[in-house]
């Protein structure tokens, strides 16, 4: 017989804001930049993560996992637009996690 796990999931954020990122990580894809709406949901889910006690290096991941796992990421005929994306992307949510 296993165990029943009891260890507790680790926080994530809200889901309106993963879809908002979803929402904005297309309109990036589809336009090769990326918008300033983006930048305020960068905010946003800083904010939570920071209030959530999500570390950074967690926020990374979840960002860099919903990028690649996005339909329009997968469905791209080239890669490099959306690696030079992913890397801005990445380096925007650093500077806002750690922004004061």
């Amino acid at each position: 017989m296993m165990a029943f796990d009891r260890t507790p999931s680790p926080p994530s954020l809200e889901p309106q804001t993963v879809e908002a990122l979803r929402a904005a990580f297309s309109n990036s894809i589809a336009n090769g930049n990326h918008s300033d709406e983006l930048h305020h949901l960068l905010c946003t889910a800083a904010r939570e993560a920071r209030d959530k006690g999500i570390h950074a290096e967690q926020l990374l991941v979840t960002m860099k996992e919903m990028w690649l796992s996005h339909p329009n990421v997968l469905a791209a005929t080239t890669h490099t637009t959306g690696n030079t994306l992913l890397q801005e992307l990445i380096s925007r949510c650093i500077r806002e996690y750690y922004a004061l």
